[in-house]
């Protein structure tokens, strides 16, 4: 079940770090408005992605409370042509244990 996008669900769940892997990415004044739309998606601002890696994938690690099903249906209304060649994926976070030294890793 599809919970849509509400954006007062989105307010409420708290930001995660996610990586984007966008495998092909395109060229010319396209690239512009990909990457607006991206962020857009993501519900970030241009300067609050980090870009780990330019390529041959470029790689963006954000903090974000948009889903992955919100993330595509935005992209797919601002009508930018992206081909499936983007991946979203949470990152998994340490929590630290209550039992020594070791960590538990979690997704929030």
């Amino acid at each position: 079940m599809s919970e849509g996008h509400d954006p007062k669900l989105v307010e409420a769940r708290k930001k995660r770090p996610v990586l984007i892997v966008v495998e092909k990415w395109p060229h010319g004044t396209m690239a512009f408005k990909f990457g607006s739309a991206l962020m857009s998606a993501l519900g970030q601002h241009r300067d609050e992605a980090t870009l780990v890696q330019l390529g041959p994938e470029r790689i963006f690690k954000v903090e974000t409370n948009v889903s992955e099903a919100e993330f595509r249906l935005a992209l797919k209304t601002m009508d930018v042509s992206y081909h499936g060649r983007i991946h979203f994926s949470e990152l998994l976070i340490e929590k630290p244990s209550v039992h020594g030294n070791r960590s538990t890793p979690i997704s929030l």
